[in-house]
Protein backbone atom coordinates (compact mmCIF):
# COMPACT_ATOMS: atom_id res chain seq x y z
CA UNK A 1 0.00 0.00 0.00
CA UNK A 2 1.47 3.35 -0.57
CA UNK A 3 -0.35 6.56 0.68
CA UNK A 4 -0.62 9.19 -2.22
CA UNK A 5 -1.95 12.51 -2.51
CA UNK A 6 -3.41 12.47 -6.12
CA UNK A 7 -4.46 14.39 -8.85
CA UNK A 8 -6.22 17.74 -7.53
CA UNK A 9 -3.91 19.37 -9.80
CA UNK A 10 -6.69 21.60 -10.99
CA UNK A 11 -8.14 22.40 -7.48
CA UNK A 12 -4.40 23.34 -6.45
CA UNK A 13 -4.53 25.82 -9.36
CA UNK A 14 -7.65 27.86 -7.87
CA UNK A 15 -6.13 28.34 -5.10
CA UNK A 16 -2.77 28.82 -6.06
CA UNK A 17 -4.88 31.71 -8.21
CA UNK A 18 -6.43 32.68 -5.51
CA UNK A 19 -3.44 33.43 -3.58
CA UNK A 20 -2.14 35.26 -6.05
CA UNK A 21 -5.40 37.74 -6.11
CA UNK A 22 -5.67 38.92 -2.47
CA UNK A 23 -7.86 39.49 -0.59
CA UNK A 24 -9.62 36.27 -2.13
CA UNK A 25 -12.33 34.64 -0.03
CA UNK A 26 -12.68 30.87 -1.09
CA UNK A 27 -15.40 28.15 -0.44
CA UNK A 28 -14.37 24.66 -0.71
CA UNK A 29 -17.41 21.66 -0.24
CA UNK A 30 -17.70 18.13 -0.32
CA UNK A 31 -18.56 14.89 0.72
CA UNK A 32 -17.21 13.41 4.09
CA UNK A 33 -13.35 12.08 3.45
CA UNK A 34 -13.02 13.16 0.01
CA UNK A 35 -10.15 15.14 1.56
CA UNK A 36 -10.50 18.59 1.88
CA UNK A 37 -8.62 18.87 4.60
CA UNK A 38 -5.56 16.82 3.08
CA UNK A 39 -6.04 19.52 -0.33
CA UNK A 40 -5.91 22.80 2.08
CA UNK A 41 -2.98 21.29 4.23
CA UNK A 42 -0.91 20.32 1.28
CA UNK A 43 -1.76 24.26 -0.17
CA UNK A 44 -0.86 25.76 2.84
CA UNK A 45 2.69 24.29 3.03
CA UNK A 46 5.09 27.17 2.88
CA UNK A 47 2.79 30.11 3.33
CA UNK A 48 1.71 31.80 6.72
CA UNK A 49 -1.21 30.10 7.64
CA UNK A 50 -3.52 29.73 10.72
CA UNK A 51 -5.50 26.73 9.84
CA UNK A 52 -8.42 25.83 12.21
CA UNK A 53 -10.69 22.87 12.18
CA UNK A 54 -14.01 23.28 14.10
CA UNK A 55 -15.69 20.31 15.78
CA UNK A 56 -19.19 19.33 16.65
CA UNK A 57 -20.18 21.62 19.96
CA UNK A 58 -21.91 24.44 21.41
CA UNK A 59 -21.32 28.22 20.04
CA UNK A 60 -19.43 29.06 23.24
CA UNK A 61 -17.02 25.85 22.89
CA UNK A 62 -16.15 26.67 19.40
CA UNK A 63 -15.42 30.24 20.48
CA UNK A 64 -12.78 28.97 22.93
CA UNK A 65 -11.13 26.72 21.25
CA UNK A 66 -10.77 29.41 18.01
CA UNK A 67 -9.32 31.83 20.50
CA UNK A 68 -6.93 30.15 22.18
CA UNK A 69 -5.54 29.12 18.82
CA UNK A 70 -5.41 32.22 17.72
CA UNK A 71 -4.06 33.51 21.22
CA UNK A 72 -1.19 30.55 20.53
CA UNK A 73 -0.47 31.99 16.96
CA UNK A 74 -0.13 35.64 17.40
CA UNK A 75 0.92 35.27 20.94
CA UNK A 76 -1.27 37.84 21.84
CA UNK A 77 -4.03 36.72 24.77
CA UNK A 78 -6.44 39.96 24.13
CA UNK A 79 -8.27 36.83 21.51
CA UNK A 80 -9.34 35.15 24.82
CA UNK A 81 -11.75 38.14 26.21
CA UNK A 82 -13.77 37.29 23.04
CA UNK A 83 -16.95 35.66 23.67
CA UNK A 84 -18.61 36.61 20.54
CA UNK A 85 -17.73 36.35 16.83
CA UNK A 86 -17.82 39.51 15.45
CA UNK A 87 -15.47 41.61 17.71
CA UNK A 88 -13.16 37.82 17.21
CA UNK A 89 -13.10 38.36 13.42
CA UNK A 90 -12.51 42.20 14.51
CA UNK A 91 -9.85 42.01 16.10
CA UNK A 92 -8.53 38.72 13.64
CA UNK A 93 -8.18 41.16 10.82
CA UNK A 94 -5.91 44.01 13.03
CA UNK A 95 -3.28 41.10 13.77
CA UNK A 96 -2.65 40.78 9.72
CA UNK A 97 -0.33 42.56 9.07
CA UNK A 98 1.29 39.95 5.66
CA UNK A 99 -0.32 38.20 3.24
CA UNK A 100 -1.63 35.42 5.70
CA UNK A 101 -3.59 32.21 4.46
CA UNK A 102 -6.80 31.65 6.87
CA UNK A 103 -8.13 28.09 6.60
CA UNK A 104 -11.56 27.57 8.87
CA UNK A 105 -12.30 23.94 8.29
CA UNK A 106 -15.28 22.10 8.75
CA UNK A 107 -17.43 25.11 9.33
CA UNK A 108 -20.76 24.17 8.89
CA UNK A 109 -20.24 22.98 12.47
CA UNK A 110 -19.88 26.25 13.57
CA UNK A 111 -22.91 27.18 11.47
CA UNK A 112 -25.16 24.47 12.91
CA UNK A 113 -24.21 25.48 16.11
CA UNK A 114 -25.19 28.86 15.79
CA UNK A 115 -25.80 30.53 12.24
CA UNK A 116 -25.23 33.72 13.72
CA UNK A 117 -21.47 33.25 12.75
CA UNK A 118 -22.30 33.80 8.82
CA UNK A 119 -23.43 37.58 9.44
CA UNK A 120 -20.36 38.37 11.67
CA UNK A 121 -17.71 36.47 9.12
CA UNK A 122 -20.07 38.68 6.25
CA UNK A 123 -19.82 42.37 8.62
CA UNK A 124 -15.90 41.44 9.16
CA UNK A 125 -15.22 40.65 5.86
CA UNK A 126 -16.74 43.59 4.44
CA UNK A 127 -15.75 46.16 6.77
CA UNK A 128 -12.05 44.57 7.85
CA UNK A 129 -10.97 41.45 6.53
CA UNK A 130 -11.17 42.62 2.85
CA UNK A 131 -8.95 45.16 3.02
CA UNK A 132 -6.30 42.99 4.62
CA UNK A 133 -3.71 40.87 2.40
CA UNK A 134 -6.09 37.44 3.16
CA UNK A 135 -6.99 34.57 1.90
CA UNK A 136 -9.74 33.44 3.68
CA UNK A 137 -11.03 29.65 3.14
CA UNK A 138 -14.05 28.06 4.49
CA UNK A 139 -14.50 24.50 3.78
CA UNK A 140 -17.51 22.18 5.16
CA UNK A 141 -18.95 18.42 4.91
CA UNK A 142 -21.97 19.19 5.30
CA UNK A 143 -23.47 19.46 1.53
CA UNK A 144 -26.81 20.39 2.51
CA UNK A 145 -25.61 23.13 4.95
CA UNK A 146 -22.98 24.52 2.72
CA UNK A 147 -25.16 24.84 -0.07
CA UNK A 148 -28.06 26.41 1.64
CA UNK A 149 -26.49 28.25 4.21
CA UNK A 150 -22.74 29.77 2.45
CA UNK A 151 -23.24 29.33 -0.61
CA UNK A 152 -27.17 29.97 -1.81
CA UNK A 153 -28.67 33.39 -2.47
CA UNK A 154 -30.12 33.74 0.73
CA UNK A 155 -26.97 33.58 2.75
CA UNK A 156 -25.36 36.62 4.36
CA UNK A 157 -22.02 35.44 2.51
CA UNK A 158 -23.82 35.37 -1.17
CA UNK A 159 -21.86 37.44 -3.25
CA UNK A 160 -18.30 37.73 -0.86
CA UNK A 161 -16.30 34.12 -2.49
CA UNK A 162 -14.15 34.69 -5.33
CA UNK A 163 -13.66 31.37 -5.77
CA UNK A 164 -15.20 28.05 -4.80
CA UNK A 165 -15.55 24.21 -5.93
CA UNK A 166 -17.07 21.07 -5.19
CA UNK A 167 -13.75 18.52 -4.44
CA UNK A 168 -14.99 15.33 -5.82
CA UNK A 169 -14.39 11.80 -5.26
CA UNK A 170 -10.99 10.56 -7.22
CA UNK A 171 -11.99 8.97 -10.78
CA UNK A 172 -10.74 5.60 -11.97
CA UNK A 173 -7.56 6.58 -13.45
CA UNK A 174 -5.99 7.82 -10.11
CA UNK A 175 -7.63 5.46 -7.92
CA UNK A 176 -5.97 2.73 -9.13
CA UNK A 177 -2.82 4.15 -8.13
CA UNK A 178 -3.49 3.90 -4.74
CA UNK A 179 -2.48 0.09 -5.36
CA UNK A 180 -0.27 -2.28 -6.87
CA UNK A 181 -2.53 -4.77 -8.79
CA UNK A 182 -4.57 -3.43 -11.51
CA UNK A 183 -7.02 -5.87 -11.49
CA UNK A 184 -8.09 -5.28 -7.10
CA UNK A 185 -7.72 -1.99 -7.91
CA UNK A 186 -10.80 -1.59 -10.18
CA UNK A 187 -12.65 -3.86 -8.72
CA UNK A 188 -12.18 -2.08 -5.25
CA UNK A 189 -12.81 1.11 -7.26
CA UNK A 190 -16.15 -0.31 -7.96
CA UNK A 191 -17.03 -1.18 -4.57
CA UNK A 192 -16.17 1.78 -2.47
CA UNK A 193 -15.79 5.14 -5.57
CA UNK A 194 -13.19 7.18 -5.91
CA UNK A 195 -13.34 8.69 -1.85
CA UNK A 196 -9.49 8.50 -1.16
CA UNK A 197 -10.08 7.62 2.62
CA UNK A 198 -11.86 4.78 0.87
CA UNK A 199 -9.31 3.61 -1.26
CA UNK A 200 -6.34 4.22 2.02
CA UNK A 201 -8.54 1.55 3.60
CA UNK A 202 -8.99 -0.37 0.34
CA UNK A 203 -5.53 -0.80 -0.77
CA UNK A 204 -4.52 -2.24 2.21
CA UNK A 205 -5.80 -5.89 0.81
CA UNK A 206 -4.97 -7.41 -2.28
CA UNK A 207 -7.88 -9.47 -2.86
CA UNK A 208 -11.02 -8.02 -2.90
CA UNK A 209 -12.83 -10.80 -1.09
CA UNK A 210 -11.16 -10.10 1.88
CA UNK A 211 -12.09 -6.45 1.73
CA UNK A 212 -15.67 -6.97 1.48
CA UNK A 213 -15.62 -9.85 4.64
CA UNK A 214 -13.57 -7.37 6.50
CA UNK A 215 -14.98 -3.95 6.03
CA UNK A 216 -18.12 -4.63 5.25
CA UNK A 217 -19.41 -7.77 6.00
CA UNK A 218 -18.72 -7.55 10.42
CA UNK A 219 -19.65 -5.57 12.76
CA UNK A 220 -16.31 -3.89 13.61
CA UNK A 221 -15.58 -3.28 9.60
CA UNK A 222 -14.96 0.31 8.68
CA UNK A 223 -17.99 0.09 6.56
CA UNK A 224 -20.24 -1.65 8.57
CA UNK A 225 -22.24 1.89 10.00
CA UNK A 226 -20.58 4.42 7.62
CA UNK A 227 -24.02 5.15 5.56
CA UNK A 228 -25.60 5.85 8.84
CA UNK A 229 -22.81 8.24 9.94
CA UNK A 230 -22.85 10.29 6.16
CA UNK A 231 -26.69 10.20 6.28
CA UNK A 232 -27.93 11.21 9.74
CA UNK A 233 -25.54 14.07 9.17
CA UNK A 234 -27.51 15.60 6.55
CA UNK A 235 -31.06 14.20 6.70
CA UNK A 236 -33.76 13.29 8.80
CA UNK A 237 -36.73 11.21 8.51
CA UNK A 238 -33.51 8.47 8.16
CA UNK A 239 -36.01 5.45 7.97
CA UNK A 240 -37.68 7.11 4.58
CA UNK A 241 -34.77 7.52 2.92
CA UNK A 242 -32.84 4.33 4.18
CA UNK A 243 -35.81 2.50 2.18
CA UNK A 244 -35.45 4.57 -0.63
CA UNK A 245 -31.73 3.35 -1.21
CA UNK A 246 -32.81 0.02 -0.06
CA UNK A 247 -35.24 -0.11 -2.99
CA UNK A 248 -32.67 1.52 -5.82
CA UNK A 249 -30.21 -1.39 -4.51
CA UNK A 250 -32.98 -3.78 -5.46
CA UNK A 251 -33.47 -2.51 -8.93
CA UNK A 252 -36.36 -0.30 -8.40
CA UNK A 253 -35.34 2.64 -10.06
CA UNK A 254 -38.76 4.39 -11.38
CA UNK A 255 -40.26 6.66 -8.70
CA UNK A 256 -43.78 4.97 -8.64
CA UNK A 257 -41.75 1.87 -7.78
CA UNK A 258 -39.63 3.41 -5.23
CA UNK A 259 -42.94 4.72 -3.66
CA UNK A 260 -44.36 1.46 -3.35
CA UNK A 261 -41.66 0.03 -1.85
CA UNK A 262 -41.71 2.71 0.87
CA UNK A 263 -45.25 2.71 0.94
CA UNK A 264 -45.65 6.80 0.09
CA UNK A 265 -47.76 7.98 -1.99
CA UNK A 266 -46.30 8.06 -5.49
CA UNK A 267 -46.37 12.21 -5.41
CA UNK A 268 -44.53 12.51 -2.58
CA UNK A 269 -41.31 10.15 -3.27
CA UNK A 270 -40.32 13.48 -5.27
CA UNK A 271 -39.00 15.93 -2.80
CA UNK A 272 -36.97 12.80 -1.16
CA UNK A 273 -35.31 12.11 -4.35
CA UNK A 274 -34.57 15.36 -4.89
CA UNK A 275 -32.82 15.61 -2.08
CA UNK A 276 -30.43 12.71 -2.61
CA UNK A 277 -29.45 13.96 -5.84
CA UNK A 278 -28.62 17.25 -4.33
CA UNK A 279 -26.43 15.78 -1.94
CA UNK A 280 -25.15 13.62 -4.54
CA UNK A 281 -26.22 9.71 -3.23
CA UNK A 282 -28.95 9.34 -5.94
CA UNK A 283 -28.69 10.40 -9.44
CA UNK A 284 -31.56 11.04 -12.46
CA UNK A 285 -30.76 9.72 -15.72
CA UNK A 286 -32.66 10.53 -18.91
CA UNK A 287 -32.26 7.90 -21.73
CA UNK A 288 -29.75 9.53 -24.47
CA UNK A 289 -31.15 9.80 -27.92
CA UNK A 290 -34.90 10.23 -27.01
CA UNK A 291 -37.19 12.89 -25.35
CA UNK A 292 -38.83 11.53 -22.77
CA UNK A 293 -39.30 13.73 -19.38
CA UNK A 294 -39.60 10.64 -16.98
CA UNK A 295 -36.22 9.60 -15.36
CA UNK A 296 -34.91 6.53 -13.49
CA UNK A 297 -33.09 6.95 -10.56
CA UNK A 298 -30.11 5.13 -9.32
CA UNK A 299 -27.56 5.45 -6.13
CA UNK A 300 -24.68 7.24 -7.61
CA UNK A 301 -22.61 6.79 -4.54
CA UNK A 302 -20.61 3.32 -5.22
CA UNK A 303 -19.80 2.63 -0.94
CA UNK A 304 -23.32 3.42 -0.46
CA UNK A 305 -24.87 1.33 -3.75
CA UNK A 306 -22.86 -1.56 -2.07
CA UNK A 307 -23.92 -0.98 1.26
CA UNK A 308 -27.57 -1.22 0.78
CA UNK A 309 -26.80 -4.63 -1.73
CA UNK A 310 -24.92 -6.37 0.32
CA UNK A 311 -24.94 -5.38 3.64
CA UNK A 312 -28.67 -4.11 4.47
CA UNK A 313 -30.58 -6.95 3.91
CA UNK A 314 -28.32 -9.09 5.88
CA UNK A 315 -28.24 -6.81 8.94
CA UNK A 316 -29.37 -10.09 11.11
CA UNK A 317 -27.17 -12.34 9.57
CA UNK A 318 -24.25 -10.34 10.31
CA UNK A 319 -25.01 -9.12 13.74
CA UNK A 320 -25.59 -12.75 15.05
CA UNK A 321 -22.54 -14.17 13.19
CA UNK A 322 -23.93 -16.51 10.42
CA UNK A 323 -23.59 -14.65 7.17
CA UNK A 324 -20.42 -16.50 4.93
CA UNK A 325 -19.35 -14.24 2.40
CA UNK A 326 -20.92 -16.60 -0.23
CA UNK A 327 -24.70 -15.36 0.98
CA UNK A 328 -23.67 -12.16 -0.50
CA UNK A 329 -21.87 -13.40 -3.60
CA UNK A 330 -24.77 -13.20 -5.91
CA UNK A 331 -25.89 -9.75 -4.60
CA UNK A 332 -21.97 -8.76 -4.91
CA UNK A 333 -22.37 -9.64 -8.79
CA UNK A 334 -24.72 -7.44 -8.96
CA UNK A 335 -22.68 -4.39 -7.81
CA UNK A 336 -20.15 -5.32 -9.78
CA UNK A 337 -22.06 -5.49 -13.31
CA UNK A 338 -23.77 -2.19 -12.43
CA UNK A 339 -20.73 -0.49 -11.48
CA UNK A 340 -18.70 -1.84 -14.85
CA UNK A 341 -21.25 -0.37 -16.47
CA UNK A 342 -20.17 3.09 -14.95
CA UNK A 343 -16.60 2.47 -15.42
CA UNK A 344 -16.81 1.83 -18.56
CA UNK A 345 -18.15 5.23 -19.55
CA UNK A 346 -15.24 6.42 -17.60
CA UNK A 347 -13.10 4.70 -19.55
CA UNK A 348 -14.88 5.56 -23.03
CA UNK A 349 -14.82 9.38 -21.79
CA UNK A 350 -11.17 8.45 -21.94
CA UNK A 351 -10.64 7.10 -25.02
CA UNK A 352 -12.47 9.85 -26.24
CA UNK A 353 -10.16 12.46 -25.30
CA UNK A 354 -7.02 10.92 -27.00
CA UNK A 355 -8.89 10.07 -29.94
CA UNK A 356 -9.15 6.34 -29.50
CA UNK A 357 -12.94 6.43 -31.14
CA UNK A 358 -14.02 6.55 -34.85
CA UNK A 359 -15.98 9.93 -33.61
CA UNK A 360 -15.58 12.41 -30.76
CA UNK A 361 -18.73 12.28 -28.89
CA UNK A 362 -20.33 15.24 -27.60
CA UNK A 363 -22.79 13.16 -25.30
CA UNK A 364 -23.26 9.27 -23.78
CA UNK A 365 -25.34 7.79 -21.36
CA UNK A 366 -27.79 4.64 -21.03
CA UNK A 367 -30.65 4.31 -23.69
CA UNK A 368 -33.90 1.99 -22.82
CA UNK A 369 -37.49 2.08 -23.59
CA UNK A 370 -40.32 -0.18 -22.83
CA UNK A 371 -38.23 -3.56 -22.33
CA UNK A 372 -35.17 -2.62 -24.19
CA UNK A 373 -31.98 -1.20 -23.04
CA UNK A 374 -28.92 -0.39 -24.40
CA UNK A 375 -26.38 0.22 -21.61
CA UNK A 376 -24.38 2.95 -23.50
CA UNK A 377 -24.97 5.58 -26.07
CA UNK A 378 -22.53 7.80 -27.35
CA UNK A 379 -23.01 10.57 -29.67
CA UNK A 380 -22.33 13.56 -32.14
CA UNK A 381 -25.49 14.99 -32.88
CA UNK A 382 -23.71 17.36 -34.91
CA UNK A 383 -22.01 14.87 -37.14
CA UNK A 384 -24.75 12.67 -36.51
CA UNK A 385 -22.53 10.06 -35.48
CA UNK A 386 -23.42 7.42 -32.85
CA UNK A 387 -21.63 4.24 -30.91
CA UNK A 388 -23.56 1.59 -29.61
CA UNK A 389 -21.97 -0.18 -26.40
CA UNK A 390 -22.98 -3.31 -24.11
CA UNK A 391 -21.42 -3.71 -21.09
CA UNK A 392 -20.64 -7.22 -19.53
CA UNK A 393 -19.35 -8.62 -16.13
CA UNK A 394 -18.32 -11.95 -17.81
CA UNK A 395 -15.40 -13.67 -19.62
CA UNK A 396 -17.12 -14.09 -23.21
CA UNK A 397 -15.98 -16.56 -25.59
CA UNK A 398 -15.76 -15.48 -29.37
CA UNK A 399 -19.72 -16.64 -29.59
CA UNK A 400 -21.15 -15.45 -26.96
CA UNK A 401 -19.42 -12.09 -27.91
CA UNK A 402 -20.60 -12.50 -31.39
CA UNK A 403 -24.70 -13.13 -29.95
CA UNK A 404 -24.31 -10.06 -27.48
CA UNK A 405 -23.29 -8.27 -30.76
CA UNK A 406 -25.68 -9.49 -33.07
CA UNK A 407 -28.46 -8.16 -30.06
CA UNK A 408 -26.95 -4.76 -29.55
CA UNK A 409 -27.61 -4.55 -33.60
CA UNK A 410 -31.03 -5.31 -33.50
CA UNK A 411 -31.66 -2.90 -30.68
CA UNK A 412 -30.13 -0.13 -32.38
CA UNK A 413 -32.14 -0.42 -34.82
CA UNK A 414 -35.04 0.39 -32.49
CA UNK A 415 -33.47 3.65 -31.03
CA UNK A 416 -34.49 5.98 -34.25
CA UNK A 417 -31.61 7.58 -35.76
CA UNK A 418 -31.80 5.69 -39.27
CA UNK A 419 -29.72 8.19 -41.07
CA UNK A 420 -27.19 8.55 -38.39
CA UNK A 421 -23.13 6.82 -39.36
CA UNK A 422 -23.49 4.02 -36.36
CA UNK A 423 -21.23 1.49 -34.83
CA UNK A 424 -21.60 -1.35 -32.07
CA UNK A 425 -18.95 -2.25 -29.70
CA UNK A 426 -18.74 -4.58 -26.20
CA UNK A 427 -16.90 -4.13 -23.27
CA UNK A 428 -16.15 -7.22 -21.24
CA UNK A 429 -14.22 -8.60 -18.24
CA UNK A 430 -12.28 -10.67 -21.01
CA UNK A 431 -13.15 -11.35 -24.84
CA UNK A 432 -12.00 -14.48 -26.51
CA UNK A 433 -11.06 -13.71 -30.69
CA UNK A 434 -11.03 -10.14 -29.93
CA UNK A 435 -9.31 -9.23 -32.64
CA UNK A 436 -10.72 -11.27 -35.30
CA UNK A 437 -14.37 -9.50 -33.95
CA UNK A 438 -12.36 -6.36 -34.52
CA UNK A 439 -11.16 -7.40 -37.59
CA UNK A 440 -14.57 -7.46 -38.76
CA UNK A 441 -15.31 -3.82 -37.98
CA UNK A 442 -16.99 -4.26 -34.35
CA UNK A 443 -15.49 -2.21 -31.20
CA UNK A 444 -14.30 -4.89 -28.65
CA UNK A 445 -12.41 -3.81 -25.15
CA UNK A 446 -11.98 -6.12 -22.33
CA UNK A 447 -9.83 -5.39 -18.81
CA UNK A 448 -6.53 -5.55 -20.35
CA UNK A 449 -7.68 -2.61 -22.66
CA UNK A 450 -8.29 -0.38 -19.73
CA UNK A 451 -5.18 -1.32 -18.22
CA UNK A 452 -3.25 -0.45 -20.95
CA UNK A 453 -4.62 2.59 -21.25
CA UNK A 454 -4.25 3.63 -17.42
CA UNK A 455 -1.09 2.92 -17.65
CA UNK A 456 -0.41 5.28 -20.78
CA UNK A 457 -2.09 7.80 -19.04
CA UNK A 458 -0.28 7.65 -16.05
CA UNK A 459 2.89 8.04 -18.40
CA UNK A 460 1.84 11.55 -19.89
Amino acid sequence: MISLFVDRERELGILEREWKGVPSFVVVYGRRRVGKTRLLVEFSRGRKVFFHTFTEGTKENQIKVIREELAEFYGDDIFLSFNDWYPLFKYLASKIEEKTLIVLDEFTYAVKSDRSILSALQRAWDHELSKKSIMLVLSGSLMGMMVDDVLSYSSPLYGRRTAGFMLRPLNLFNSVRFFDDFRNGLESYMLIGGVPAYLSIAARYSDVNQLVENEFLSPEGFFYDEPYIILSQELRKLKVYFSILAAMAEGRERPGEIATYVGVEGRRIYPYLETLIRLGFVERQLPVARKEKRGLYRIKDPMLLTWFSIVHPNRTEIELGILSPENAKERLQKVFSRRYEEVSKEFLIELNQVDGLPFRFTKIGRWWHKNEEIDLVALNEEERKVLFVEVKWKELSEREARGVLKDLKRKAGLVGLESWEKSCGLIAKRVEGKEALRDEGWLVWDLKDLERLISFKSKI
